[in-house]
């Protein structure tokens, strides 16, 4: 319905700048008042990314708008059989209906190049119900597990089982 405007490529290093501008700079102002802090969390998301773009173990995918504008990035993380998914949307994106079919768009470009992958995991806050939608209308089913991830928070693991 809304993806004919939007384009699906994988990330580039170019991309590194206008993810963290879009994605990550509000909650590292909200979180971090320390301009050191800052710096340094600018500088780690710049390496992350420099390193796991490259990687076998990851496929990090962009879309845009028709004006080349960025509206979102799906992430996979790929563990043997199964990968993690997370999506990320453009703030001025949200709240417009796109996250269901930027999901969608996005898994089936990853499984086409992962066919070895038997399993997707996404792992969401238990207070964020737009995402646990999502992921649920796109067959991933939450069967009570928990996992307290590196950031100290608790995650409710939603699993989606392929063919």
């Amino acid at each position: 319905m809304f993806l004919s405007k939007f384009k699906l490529r994988n990330m580039k290093e170019d991309d590194i700048e206008i993810i963290y501008k879009n994605l990550h700079l509000d909650f590292v102002n909200k979180y971090f008042k320390n301009e050191k802090q800052q710096q340094k969390i600018h500088k780690n998301h710049n390496e992350w990314y420099k390193i796991h773009i490259s990687s076998f173990d990851y496929s990090i995918y962009v879309f845009e708008d028709e004006k080349n504008n960025f509206v979102a990035m799906a992430s996979y993380e790929i563990l043997t059989d199964t990968a993690k998914v997370k999506i990320y949307l453009n703030k001025y994106f949200r709240n417009k209906g796109y996250s269901q079919e930027i999901l969608s768009k996005s898994i089936d470009k990853f499984l086409q190049d992962n066919k070895e992958v038997k399993h997707l995991q996404a792992y969401i806050l238990e207070e964020n119900i737009a995402s646990k939608k999502i992921f649920e209308n796109a067959g991933f089913n939450y069967n009570n597990e928990k996992e307290i991830c590196n950031d100290g928070l608790e995650y409710q693991i939603f699993i989606k089982k392929l063919q």
